[in-house]
């Protein structure tokens, strides 16, 4: 018996200052710069491999426009890099850096399937509330005195829509599994990874309220995307992932939705190429009755389906 107390004692790490339980703060900065030395580490080792299989100058602007082939390649390369950087690699160290189970603290954990029949339902239900949501975003108008924020927002939104055209340039089956990694799967993988399973875990834990924390999580979310006039769709997103995250204690619910978001982008760029310009977001009707109507139906299905779930949930000990 003394002899296991002994042994237990010496196989007992002493924390790190970042490992206390309650010590959010650090726990916070951590994250953040696992972060920004992910993103510029993998970011130059992404734009040195692909100096070196491309042959591009790393010194040159990306204009995002008349690119040739290679330089597309090589954008697509770095943004491989910069994603795993920013969003998985970090996650994953700081969730082996705190707990013992760094995947169960992130919420890889498995959950019934057929609530990813609901969530398939959930994400085609909120789409007409999402669009007039958009329509909403785009009516705001600045103050005069911010007219400089308001042109620097719409330049930053074009030279995003330039670069979403150019990602979503796809002229073989190779470049579209290509394309949907880096924008679809990549993105829901990682950023849920991020901002749900570290973020949002954090601040509940950090601040008590859960539903504050799930708000404050999906604005992070949005505003980090420096796309201002998809800003309130794209937080709306982030709260139907919060509470997918939330209600059931799983990751792969918010992976799923984010995927079918994202992924469906992909998959209509590449069988419709015209509509690559369009909205990350299919308008319905110009009808402005019409899309109020289509939006409060959207919604009221969704909240009731989203509460189907979360008794799925509630009833059941998880």
């Amino acid at each position: 018996m003394n002899y296991q107390l002994t042994n237990l004692t010496l196989n007992k790490r002493p924390l790190l200052p970042f490992q206390e339980k309650n010590d959010y703060f650090k726990q916070l900065l951590l994250i953040s710069i696992l972060c920004l030395l992910g993103v510029l580490l993998l970011s130059l080792l992404g734009a040195g491999i692909a100096y070196f299989l491309f042959d591009v100058e790393l010194n040159n602007q990306f204009s995002y426009t008349n690119l040739s082939s290679d330089e597309m390649n090589a954008l697509k390369m770095i943004q491989f890099f910069s994603a795993m950087g920013l969003f998985i690699l970090p996650t994953f160290i700081y969730a082996k850096l705190l707990h013992n189970q760094p995947f169960v603290e992130l919420g890889l954990k498995t959950t019934n399937i057929k609530n990813f029949i609901v969530v398939l339902l959930i994400m085609v239900s909120v789409a007409p509330f999402l669009s007039y949501t958009i329509t909403i975003n785009e009516a705001l108008v600045l103050p005069e005195f911010m007219s400089g924020i308001e042109a620097w927002m719409k330049q930053s939104e074009e030279q995003a829509m330039q670069l979403t055209t150019t990602f979503l340039t796809m002229n073989s089956v190779v470049e579209f599994i290509f394309v949907f990694i880096i924008v679809a799967l990549l993105p829901a993988f990682g950023e849920e990874l991020l901002f749900r399973g570290v973020l949002q875990k954090l601040l509940v834990r950090w601040i008590g309220k859960p539903h504050l924390a799930i708000w404050l999580t999906a604005i992070i979310f949005s505003a980090l995307h420096m796309q201002f006039f998809g800003f309130l769709p794209r937080m709306l997103l982030g709260v139907l992932f919060g509470y997918l995250f939330f209600w059931s204690k799983s990751l792969w619910l918010p992976i799923f939705a984010h995927l079918l978001n994202n992924g469906s982008v992909v998959v209509v760029g590449y069988l419709y190429p015209e509509t690559i310009k369009q909205s990350e977001i299919v308008t319905f009707t110009d009808d402005a009755l019409t899309k109020i109507s289509l939006a409060i139906l959207s919604l009221v299905i969704t909240i009731g389906l989203l509460f189907y779930l979360k008794k799925q949930y509630t009833s059941t000990p998880q």
